[in-house]
């Protein structure tokens, strides 16, 4: 009798569950964050079938609370509520925005400390989740937050999980010396990171540690003591404003000259933080579908300034190839309009139908079925 009341409890529950939650499809790798979902907001509980996926780790910012954009397969698992590998159902609650989020290290799975986020989520026992829908959801664990549940420890006669890997540091660079010349959107300030060749002729030079933005940038990384002739590496160019005049010099066996007042600058330093990994980012081809090569289930860093005019975009938070880049990003909250930094474009195969809506000063149009799309995330 007891063990059909429980079996009768369980329906029950099953049943609430089903008649207010959504189950989502599997996320892993193909779905990696939940800003991929419309309307969600502080309070909003979802039941979630997840696949522990830690190779989307180096995409985890928080502890127990994670920005909205962090892969949802790799959170499961450094919060312990699944294994890499394993399927199960989980409940998230979606909370605020925090003004901080601290990396750790957890279940083999390290996660990336970052600032401010618009919005966040966390993982709490199924039963809790379908006990508080009249519960406001709190923008930060209280004291008394009961631990992740922790993984059981293998069975002598099962092998022991492997360790995943600790997530990379990435360095996002370009692999293009001309990209100065291609690109006429940097503004003073900007800093980036670009592979180049050491040479110390048939290249123009113009100034001193301060060069003109059309001198060519691998001379100047010669000239500036930071590679040798013929020497390949990384260097991080800063843009910086227009100068009254430039002093030409000769410095490690080339020649820069003089010049008089010119619109824009640049600087070279040597890279001295420390990566794990050059990731190779191009600059912004307009829309997706003119990312060279672009193919479904590909992902591709983007170097992109945020626009905020009239050109057209569809859909939310997944968009179709043929809409602008620069003004999705600033409608995804990425960038601000005129704010430039690397992005991370994800093809996805083509939507049914994509909605309209308005956000960061950005309005977006509905369509019906396409036969490609995209999702954005920062590039971190």
């Amino acid at each position: 009798m007891q063990r059909k009341e429980n079996l009768r409890q369980l329906f029950v529950l099953f049943i609430c569950i089903i008649g207010v939650f959504a189950l989502v499809p599997v996320f892993g790798q193909s779905s990696p964050n939940l800003r991929t979902i419309a309307g969600l907001q502080p309070g909003s509980v979802l039941f979630l079938s997840i696949k522990g996926d830690v190779s989307g780790a180096s995409s985890l910012w928080g502890t127990d609370i994670y920005t909205l954009d962090s892969n949802v397969a790799a959170a499961a698992v450094h919060a312990g509520v699944i294994a890499n590998g394993q399927t199960g159902i989980v409940a998230v609650v979606i909370c605020d925005g925090l003004s901080s989020y601290s990396g750790s290290l957890r279940n083999g799975v390290q996660s990336n400390s970052w600032g401010s986020y618009s919005l966040s989520f966390r993982f709490v026992g199924l039963a809790q989740a379908s006990g508080s829908l009249a519960q406001a959801t709190p923008s930060a664990p209280p004291a008394t937050q009961t631990p992740p549940t922790q993984l059981k420890p293998p069975t002598p006669s099962t092998p022991p999980l492997p360790q995943p890997p600790v997530a990379s540091r990435n360095l996002y660079a370009f692999d293009d010396p001309y990209v100065l010349k291609r690109n006429g959107n940097f503004k003073p300030g900007t800093t980036f990171y670009v592979q180049v060749t050491g040479k110390v002729s048939g290249a123009d030079v113009w100034g001193t540690d301060i060069y003109t933005l059309d001198s060519d940038l691998c001379a100047a990384a010669v000239h500036a003591g930071i590679l040798s002739d013929g020497q390949t590496g990384i260097v991080k160019v800063t843009i910086l404003p227009g100068q009254q005049s430039y002093v030409g010099s000769t410095r490690h066996n080339i020649t820069s000259m003089n010049y008089g007042n010119y619109g824009m600058s640049y600087s070279l330093e040597p890279v001295t933080q420390s990566y794990d990994q050059v990731v190779w980012m191009i600059l912004d081809p307009g829309t997706a579908d003119y990312i060279p090569n672009v193919r479904v289930g590909k992902s591709y860093v983007v170097w992109v300034t945020g626009m905020a005019d009239q050109r057209k975009i569809w859909g939310t938070d997944i968009y179709t190839s043929d809409s602008y880049i620069a003004n999705a990003a600033v409608h995804a909250g990425i960038l601000k309009p005129g704010e430039s930094a690397p992005v991370i474009v994800h093809v996805l195969e083509g939507q049914p139908n994509y909605e309209g809506s308005t956000r960061n000063g950005i309005t977006t149009k509905a369509y019906g079925s396409y036969e490609r799309s995209y999702t954005l995330e920062p590039a971190r």
